[in-house]
């Protein structure tokens, strides 16, 4: 009994861990399609707009410039006013200063150090990838495939022959919006005036520090990388971090000679890839990296530094001749703070009143459908009187005069199609994606056929002239044609109220037999090639996919969908027992009475109503379009299941991963896509909730991820 009950403590507990995880720490910049923060005429491109890699962010640089180019250049006030500052000369900044250049638009760039800083930081020797290679350099900056010192050596040409406008070894203290569009920019040298501020400044020039006393007194025996091992022998040195950067660090200096400890708060280690990893762990066995995991620095001295375990708060003393913090960057929160800028899922005004207005928006648009506590917008709408007069055929009349179904119907769909159309652009056309292409309009036209069409107009028009029948049920519930989308356990009353033969046939078979199939050949697809639910939120909700809850955590809570479920094949199963089994047969009503009425009126209004309408479209703007489909679906969960068991669809990955997080930012149910990636481990229906999108596909700049068919090992 104790053993179970510390298993259903610890169970519970691990949902509301709040302990670090990498996966949540990686918040950027609130910014629009354009680049534009939430401060008028401040702009970002590059890595901290999320844009990777040197040929990208040459290119984004060029992009933002074109942007922007429209009412600048003109009219400068005697030329006191530039047309755009630039902070930050990285691939970003430098290819926005050539556009400028090439333009005729005043410029200049601030940039705290040397011109592309980071590249010099990168370690002697390092091969730099032209990638993507498919798409072509929109700079006059040359980049090939090269090492670090020829890209270097070539820039350092260009920038002078170009006549670039770069001040280095500025700091840019402050940025704050004049009169009219204007900007006042404040340096530790001097004031500019800019009409547009473009900030460049990646998300590396911050480095995060140890925070331990000693740090500043000794800065002169502390690097941030190495730049050159060969600098290095038969030392000791202390490594901190438990990424990429560090353990390639241990490796290249424990192989130099030299006596390394790698530490790092973390209990194990989840950033580096796996070959960085088994290298670290193979020179460990060998004694040449002594590893310190779940440490951290309490003190740093002349020759000594002094380490405590996180846990046991038990100090460790190190000699050391110099130390590496490799323990990344992060972003300049006091400097965002004090300019305006907000960061992604930041609580403020503007988001809880987002918050509120599409929560009551969505419960009185889907009270036109179910009637809602405390008003019915539904009734409300059957009493307004009839102002139009059509001269159509009855039925269609009726419907359109008194029917909230038909009109529910009409604007979801209009609503998808809008929504739908910017998604099948910015995914499809702009990445040229012909599977999000055939995707988008897949979701499209069978919300226009199936979601409307003929639900709500052809098969109303049946029901209307056929009347009360074995095959169809009472005529007044033609809305069971709306099974025919979505089926069991998603469409929960498909089998009750007066249902038709057909009807239960068809829910019977799609439920049973056609979705377990689809499940083995296309994984979790329905959810957004067809499914009207899934359909909204890859559409309406697809601005806002990069703020799906991610991390461990949120995971962890994904168990409420097989309750759920559960629930779903529970609640029938009372009710076709106590209904009988039967259908409509002239006095002989298939429609749950008593307890059995309640027990489906409750699931119809927690989880159809509350679970699968309101709440989760409420939520889009705040966390992402698929709430509903990853925590509370039954079909999703019903569908992962059979691929879990006998799926063969899969994403599988090649080396070329270069972990710049795009596909995790990007994936709506939280998949750490990345931590796959990096290993060149494949994932599917088998170890996550996986809906076979392919978002993650389409954005990844070095087309590492594909779909494969074959058996999940």
């Amino acid at each position: 009994m104790n053993a179970v009950t510390t298993m259903l403590t610890g169970a519970v507990r691990s949902l509301f861990d709040r302990s670090f995880d990498p996966e949540t720490a990686g918040r950027l910049p609130e910014l629009n399609d354009s680049g534009q923060s939430n401060v008028p005429g401040l702009y970002m491109v590059g890595e901290i707009a999320g844009t990777p890699l040197i040929k990208l962010g040459l290119n984004a640089g060029v992009e933002m410039i074109d942007r922007l180019r429209a009412g600048l250049g003109a009219g400068t006030d005697g030329g006191d006013v530039l047309d755009v500052l630039i902070v930050g000369a990285g691939s970003s900044g430098l290819g926005a200063a050539d556009r400028c250049d090439q333009l005729g638009l005043s410029y200049v760039v601030i940039e705290q150090q040397r011109a592309a800083q980071l590249i010099r930081g990168f370690t002697k020797g390092k091969p730099l990838f032209a990638e993507p290679e498919p798409i072509e350099l929109k700079s006059r900056l040359w980049f090939e495939e090269c090492s670090k010192e020829e890209l270097l050596d070539t820039w350092d040409r260009q920038i002078p022959e170009l006549g670039l406008q770069i001040n280095e070894f500025e700091q840019v203290t402050d940025v704050r919006r004049t009169s009219g569009d204007d900007f006042t920019v404040v340096t530790d040298k001097c004031e500019y005036r800019a009409r547009r501020v473009v900030l460049a400044i990646g998300r590396a020039g911050n480095p995060r520090k140890l925070r331990a006393p000693g740090e500043s007194e000794h800065a002169e025996k502390i690097s941030q990388n190495v730049s050159d091992p060969d600098e290095w022998r038969d030392r000791d040195l202390v490594v901190f971090g438990a990424g990429d950067v560090a353990c390639e660090a241990a490796v290249v200096l424990a192989d130099g000679g030299n006596r390394v400890a790698l530490v790092a708060p973390d209990r194990e280690f989840t950033f580096p890839k796996k070959r960085n990893i088994d290298a670290v762990a193979d020179r460990a066995r060998d004694g040449k990296i002594a590893v310190h995991l779940s440490h951290k620095a309490a003190g740093i001295g002349d020759a000594e530094i002094e380490i405590e375990h996180i846990d046991t708060g038990e100090k460790t003393a190190l000699r050391y001749d110099h130390v590496f913090r490799c323990i990344g960057a992060e972003l300049p929160l006091k400097f965002f703070d004090r300019i305006g800028v907000t960061l992604e899922k930041t609580w403020h005004l503007k988001r809880w009143i987002t918050l509120a207005v599409a929560f009551m928006s969505c419960y009185t648009i889907y009270g036109v459908k179910k009637p809602a506590w405390p008003f019915s917008p539904g009734a409300i709408l059957e009493r307004v009187p009839n102002l139009v007069t059509f001269s159509t055929p009855e039925f269609l009349g009726q419907a359109v005069r008194i029917d909230p179904v038909f009109w529910y119907a009409l604007v979801y769909s209009v609503v998808m199609t809008v929504f739908g159309v910017k998604a099948y652009r910015r995914w499809g056309v702009a990445y040229n994606d012909s599977y999000q292409k055939k995707r988008y309009i897949s979701l499209i036209v069978v919300q226009w056929t199936l979601g409307f069409i003929i639900p709500a107009v052809i098969m109303y028009w049946v029901h209307f002239k056929i009347g009360d029948n074995m095959w169809l049920g009472k005529a007044g519930n033609y809305w069971h044609a709306f099974g025919i989308e979505l089926a069991f356990p998603l469409y929960f009353s498909m089998f009750f109220y007066d249902v038709g033969l057909f009807y239960l046939i068809f829910g019977l078979v799609s439920a049973f037999i056609v979705i377990p199939i689809l499940s083995v050949f296309h994984g979790k697809r329905y959810c957004t090639w067809f499914c009207g639910c899934g359909g909204l939120a890859e559409t309406l909700g697809d601005r806002w996919r990069h703020l799906a809850p991610k991390g461990k955590v949120s995971r962890r809570w994904e168990w409420m969908s097989t309750a759920v479920l559960i629930w779903a094949f529970v609640a029938a199963g009372f009710v076709l027992a106590r209904t009988g089994f039967g259908i409509y047969a002239g006095s002989s009503a298939f429609s749950p009475q008593g307890w059995a009425a309640t027990v489906l009126s409750s699931y119809g209004w927690v989880a159809d109503y509350w679970l699968a309408a309101v709440i989760p479209v409420t939520l889009y703007p705040i966390a992402g379009g698929k709430i509903w489909c990853r925590y509370w679906c039954p079909l999703a969960k019903w569908m992962q299941l059979w691929s879990k068991w006998l799926g063969r669809l899969r994403i599988v990955s090649d080396e070329k991963c270069i972990t710049c997080g795009e596909c995790s930012r990007y994936c709506q149910v939280g998949i750490d896509v990345m931590g796959f990636a990096k290993n060149r481990q494949e994932f599917s229906n088998r170890n996550t909730a996986c809906i076979h999108c392919g978002i993650c596909i389409t954005v990844c700049p070095m087309d590492v991820l594909e779909f494969d068919s074959g058996r999940a090992e």
